[in-house]
């Protein structure tokens, strides 16, 4: 005869990933009030005060926030709530400006460059067009401009379309010095060549100024 002491459903074993002091091994099943117990003590030891550190309210915590970041008083308030010291609130903004800023501007730099692309291709008509003088562009601009002029000229739309104009018009590279020499009216002329005036803002009186010195020095033309 079957033993009238023997259980027929054995007790059910503990999960893997629950502690043994809070399973009941003769139950099979979880003491809730211990878990309750520790729960509570957990919670009121992440609560209180570690430190001085800990503000009174939201508005005490003392941040250094960097100039592009502004102090948030609903994510203060969550922090606060949350527990948070002043060191893990200043921790918070910290990594904001760390991380988040960073993709911010990357991503802002990505748009502006779409932007800038879209213009050269509506000036110059199509994309295709666009991709097949831009290497002109380039060689021209590295030929005849100076470094730092040329960098700054093909960061924008405007800067690249004023690099085409110049290879256009055949005008003398900036910062490039004459084989012939003809005095002090080239050198101030290359000097003018050198005021944003003419290489960035391609002020229409400026650059005819520019022009009509090189045309008074060359007659025949300039290479």
């Amino acid at each position: 005869m079957p033993n009238d002491n023997m259980n027929p459903n054995p007790p059910t074993k503990a999960p893997k990933w629950m502690p043994s002091k809070f399973w009941d091994e003769e139950m099979g099943e979880p003491r809730t009030e211990d878990l309750a117990r520790s729960y509570r003590e957990l919670e009121r030891y992440a609560r209180s005060p570690m430190s001085d550190d800990h503000p009174a309210s939201a508005s005490d915590y003392k941040l250094d926030v960097n100039d592009l970041l502004e102090v948030d008083e609903d994510v203060n308030q969550r922090l606060f709530d949350s527990g948070f010291s002043n060191i893990q609130a200043q921790l918070v903004y910290d990594l904001a400006h760390e991380r988040l800023l960073p993709m911010f501007e990357q991503y802002s730099k990505q748009l502006s460059d779409e932007k800038q692309t879209t213009s050269l291709i509506e000036h110059f008509g199509s994309e295709e067009r666009f991709k097949a003088i831009q290497p002109q562009i380039r060689a021209w601009g590295q030929a005849n401009l100076g470094e730092d002029v040329f960098e700054t000229l093909s960061g924008t739309a405007k800067g690249v379309i004023a690099i085409h104009e110049m290879m256009q018009n055949r005008e003398p590279g900036l910062s490039r010095e004459s084989q012939n020499d003809t005095g002090a009216n080239e050198t101030e002329l290359r000097s003018m060549m050198n005021d944003p005036r003419y290489w960035r803002d391609r002020d229409p009186s400026f650059v005819a100024r520019v022009r009509d010195g090189f045309k008074a020095l060359y007659p025949e033309g300039i290479a």
